[in-house]
């Protein structure tokens, strides 16, 4: 079996999705890209993130983080809604949920009652601080997990006020988390037969991927507490980003590479300057060291040139790209990391694919992110037998609700529109 013909490796896992937002989406935008067939369950309004990031009027953040899933919009509030998730969830093998701790709870849906309909279910919680521990009511999004890890802290210049990793990385990190303790969980479950809960915080998934920092304050016993450092690293130099002719570039040159550096730069001495001699000197004199560097990539008409000439030298760097940039690079493009699919309303759009492979075969986006009720009738007629006009008298009920577009796409798509 060729790599492009292999099945993808969750075909078969059915996942409920109650998320909101980016953390939990982009969980079971994962799964959904290895194969998974997601059901994702919006309240009558839609899910929040189909309402923030808008661009040309649709939900951008939206767009991506629920690419190839279904959406089913009930009402959980509603008595026969929540019966109605009740039923899916005794034919499904994963539930991930990102309400804060207790909501799930509230709503009649908590693990306890999940696991009872369904012992084989997996059940992912994904939050700010946890199911449980003093803070774990605290309202929490991306910004308060950055604050509350370290990671603000140790971003922006030294002399400075902490900053905002210009990224949305807390949610996502924790996605990814949430995805890996989901395929971790279905193992066990194939040799026990038996479902779980996972509980993954924003703030503990931010601190395991600090490996640097926590070490460096646990293996002192708290007497080197890590700062931020800027542009330029702490512990190697030159390692940090320099001021090109055009951009900006970065380099790091290790204690083995730095000759290589020198001679890449056509100045062989350097190895014989003092400040220079190795890496300890280096950060004594790393604004002197700077200096250099940037005087040296100044030289040129343009940064292709200089970049190129570290490349043959074999020093890792790399301009630094903006997000237009990083997309159309041509190795990212020749990986196929971009995915172009055609949304039925907004029309072709570009969404990254999950970025790894599997025996040479990107796990890609399945699809577009579902319209507002797209699956309700797909859905439950398919897991659980529901009619058409039992369908229709729970939309008139307005138990569920699917946004005008679905209708107009089923009547251009029927052989018979009434």
């Amino acid at each position: 079996m060729t790599p492009a013909a292999a099945p993808q490796p969750l075909r078969g896992i059915t996942v409920l999705d109650f998320t909101h937002y980016l953390a939990g989406p982009t969980c079971t935008r994962i799964l959904a890209d290895l194969g998974a067939e997601v059901i994702k369950i919006e309240p009558i309004a839609g899910e929040s993130g189909r309402h923030v990031l808008q661009v040309n009027g649709y939900g951008a953040m939206f767009g991506f983080t629920c690419a190839g899933k279904k959406s089913v919009c009930v009402d959980l509030k509603a008595p026969e809604g929540l019966a109605l998730a009740t039923e899916l969830v005794a034919k499904v093998d994963v539930a991930v949920e990102n309400f804060a701790p207790g909501t799930m709870e509230r709503l009649g849906l908590g693990f306890d009652r999940l696991h009872e309909i369904n012992p084989a279910l997996i059940v992912a919680s994904v939050s700010g601080f946890g199911q449980f521990g003093p803070l774990s009511r605290h309202t929490s999004f991306d910004i308060i997990g950055q604050a509350m890890s370290g990671v603000m802290d140790m971003t922006g210049d030294p002399d400075g006020p902490p900053q905002y990793v210009g990224n949305y990385i807390g949610d996502p990190n924790t996605g990814i988390h949430a995805a890996l303790g989901v395929c971790a969980a279905l193992f066990e479950r194939a040799q026990t037969g038996t479902g779980q809960h996972i509980d993954v915080s924003q703030v503990e998934a931010l601190l395991y991927l600090d490996m640097c920092n926590v070490a460096k304050y646990s293996l002192s016993e708290g007497k080197e507490t890590p700062t931020r450092f800027g542009a330029h690293h702490y512990a190697v130099a030159p390692l940090g980003v320099f001021k090109a002719r055009r951009g900006y570039i970065v380099i790091q040159a290790m204690e083995h590479q730095f000759p290589n550096l020198a001679k890449a730069m056509g100045q062989p001495e350097l190895l014989q300057d003092t400040r220079f001699a190795d890496n300890p000197a280096r950060l004594a004199h790393a604004a002197a060291l700077a200096r250099v560097i940037e005087a040296w990539l100044q030289s040129f008409d343009d940064d292709e040139t200089p970049l190129a000439r570290l490349a043959e030298a074999r020093i890792p760097s790399a301009p630094v790209l903006n997000v237009g940039q990083a997309l159309d690079h041509p190795h990212i493009r020749a990986r196929g990391m971009v995915k172009q699919v055609q949304h039925p309303t907004f029309g072709p759009m570009e969404i990254t694919n999950t970025p790894f492979f599997m025996s040479g075969r990107p796990t890609e986006a399945q699809g577009p992110a579902p319209l507002l009720g797209e699956h309700n009738r797909d859905v439950l007629m398919e897991l659980l037998g529901y009619s058409t006009e039992r369908i229709e008298r729970l939309t008139a009920d307005g138990v569920l609700a699917e946004e005008p577009a679905v209708g107009e796409i089923r009547a251009r798509q029927s052989p018979h529109p009434s």
